[in-house]
């Protein structure tokens, strides 16, 4: 009896038609998994920009750090530092894609050179060479970075003085 049972159950289940194997996606798992790649990218596109951003600070910072170490030279064998970038003898140029450079106060015991960038998203930078008169015209010379952050809102943010 039991087997009769089971043959007719079996034959019920065998005349129910078999759905269609699905072939692709539905519209709401493809609207999923876009939401998910828009947050995604909205997390890690701000960290990327502002890698990029330190990228470029970097870069200022490097092109000063040459200028400070000509400057130092410069005021070794002329007892005064230069004030322009022809007397210091480097190929840098004054303006870059992101940064302006220019000399700021120049005499026999400070030299600045600064960089201002022309994104307001950029932090400004001053280069600051000294020169301690130890004896007469000789001196020792320290270099110092001083930077200024960008003040946001849209401002260019000014180099700061020595």
């Amino acid at each position: 009896m039991y087997f009769l049972m089971s043959h007719c159950y079996l034959k019920i289940l065998s005349t129910i038609p078999k759905s269609k194997t699905q072939k692709g996606f539905t519209l709401i798992e493809l609207l999923v998994v876009i939401v998910i790649i828009a947050i995604l990218a909205g997390v890690a596109l701000p960290s990327l920009l502002n890698q990029a951003n330190k990228a470029r600070q970097s870069a200022a910072k490097s092109h000063i750090g040459a200028v400070n170490r000509a400057q130092q030279a410069y005021r070794l064998e002329e007892r005064t530092f230069a004030d322009d970038m022809g007397l210091l003898g480097i190929g840098l140029p004054l303006t870059t894609e992101k940064y302006t450079y220019s000399f700021g106060t120049v005499n026999s015991t400070v030299a600045e050179f600064r960089a201002t960038p022309t994104d307001p998203l950029l932090s400004a930078i001053t280069g600051c060479t000294n020169a301690n008169i130890v004896f007469g015209g000789l001196a020792t010379t320290s270099v110092t970075l001083e930077e200024q952050p960008a003040p946001g809102a849209g401002t260019i943010a000014t180099p700061p003085s020595c």
